[in-house]
């Protein structure tokens, strides 16, 4: 249950998806549309359209004009989203770009030729093409353990 979550996007193939093994995946697929979503919820199928209108029960229902939802601001939240950041591990990145102004190609050259290493492989290419290849992962657990951490010390600090 605390396995590896993973998010992989391949520019190339078109492929993008979601997964915790055994729990859910999810999968963005391109259609006639821009994309459909499908997935997988404990061995159940479910397949969402973003695009389609959506067929609500409203029955006569008006909103009253004042009010506005708002999500409340969590005080945490910062500390949750850079050591979310810092448990993400990259497996592998594959980016080869072109940005249309071979000056500030040429300037990305050195900067990625220091960040190369086995698992990140970054070059420019001066043809136009663009394609990523993003595999990253981390652990439920930990993302439990940040979320129980952080939670712990607001209530410490109350």
């Amino acid at each position: 249950m605390l396995g590896p979550v993973t998010l992989f996007l391949n520019t190339d193939t078109s492929r993008y998806h979601l997964v915790l093994p055994g729990i859910f995946k999810v999968v963005v697929v391109p259609s006639t549309e821009i994309f459909h979503i499908r997935g997988w919820i404990f061995f159940i199928p479910f397949r969402f359209n973003p695009f389609l209108a959506k067929r609500g029960k409203s029955k006569g229902k008006l909103k009253k004009p004042g009010k506005k939802w708002r999500l409340k601001k969590l005080p945490e939240g910062k500390q949750i989203i850079s050591y979310t950041v810092r448990s993400i591990r990259i497996r592998k990145l594959l980016l080869d770009i072109d940005t249309d102004d071979f000056m500030l190609n040429a300037w990305l050259v050195p900067v990625f030729s220091m960040v190369n290493s086995r698992d990140i492989q970054m070059k420019v290419n001066f043809e136009g093409t663009s394609s990523l290849l993003l595999d990253l992962r981390t652990r439920l657990g930990t993302l439990l353990w940040i979320v129980i951490k952080i939670k712990y010390r607001s209530f410490i600090n109350l």
